[in-house]
């Protein structure tokens, strides 16, 4: 069985070319995908929901879709791989396959086998940048990777995945990997042909203008992001502080700034206020997810 590791945000061509591969390459295989459910790795809010996404996915040939709750989807990335892969284990797939843009597992596989090896040198290196240079987590892991291996990742897809391989490497997980690679980058602001990135797609959505020539699906935008908002808000100035240190991504006092800039009229402003070379944008939008579903619930999940 091939697992992939998917967000559909939206579901598109670039997708479709994916699974087409899939069942070229592994023809007697059936396909298990594992799929965040309302909220992104990156917390972003999914445009669709998980029964139209389940829907289109089985369309296109996968036998089985496993959702994936907002407790371990919008994580920091090596959290995100270990809950997608255990999920995926748990389904007994053989092999795993992800878009990469350097597309090259085989380098990925030897990698992590040195960072298994050398895994308190290049801890102590994350920590390093992270205390001196007042990095956040991906930038100082970055660095340290750099450092020890003078290889990088620094391509979305790429760093996420070399996330799966470093999970079932370091696990000694019986898991094939394969990669596909990426034909359109990731943040990529204008299409190619008849593939575009997610994240164009999500703003020609925003505009409410027609994707058809890129995604299957017909999508109507509705603001969620404020909504979101609203709730995160509300729970920051109900619950006591003590509460809200309960949530897993809660910590180094960055609840003191979240209430410092806690007026700000509108979502993106209050990610912009709170944004810094130590906290990403993605690890606010991830905490804005979590104080808003009341994370402090699922803090032993």
């Amino acid at each position: 069985m091939v697992g992939i590791i998917v967000e559909y945000n939206p579901f598109h061509n670039g997708h479709i070319r994916q699974l087409e591969f899939v069942k070229k390459q592994f023809p007697q295989e059936k396909i298990i995908i594992v799929m965040s459910d309302k909220f992104s790795q990156r917390g972003e809010c999914i445009l669709v929901s998980f029964r139209k996404r389940k829907k289109i996915a089985k369309k296109y040939g996968v036998s089985k879709v496993i959702k994936m709750p907002f407790y371990e989807s919008s994580q920091a990335a090596h959290i995100f791989a270990k809950n997608a892969i255990n999920r995926l284990y748990k389904a007994k797939i053989t092999k795993l396959i992800f878009g990469s843009e350097s597309n090259n597992p085989t380098q990925m596989i030897n990698l992590a086998k040195i960072l298994k090896k050398e895994e308190q040198t290049f801890n102590s290196l994350i920590k390093k940048y992270i205390k001196n240079d007042k990095l956040a987590y991906p930038k100082a892991y970055s660095l340290a990777l750099s450092e020890l291996t003078n290889k990088n990742y620094d391509k979305p897809n790429d760093i996420l995945g070399f996330e799966y391989v470093k999970y079932i490497v370091n696990n000694n997980l019986n898991i094939e990997i394969y990669t596909i690679e990426r034909n359109i980058d990731f943040n990529a602001n204008m299409p190619i042909n008849k593939y575009a990135s997610g994240t164009y797609l999500r703003e020609l959505i925003k505009q409410n203008k027609n994707i058809s020539l890129y995604s299957p699906l017909k999508i109507k935008y509705k603001n969620q992001e404020e909504k979101l908002f609203k709730k995160f808000k509300k729970n920051m100035l109900k619950y006591k502080l003590e509460k809200i240190r309960e949530i897993p991504l809660i910590s180094e006092g960055i609840e003191n700034l979240l209430l410092k800039n806690i007026n700000c009229d509108n979502y993106q402003t209050f990610i912009e206020k709170c944004t810094s070379k130590r906290y990403t944008a993605s690890r606010i939008k991830r905490i804005i997810v979590w104080v808003a579903n009341k994370g402090f619930k699922y803090k032993n999940k």
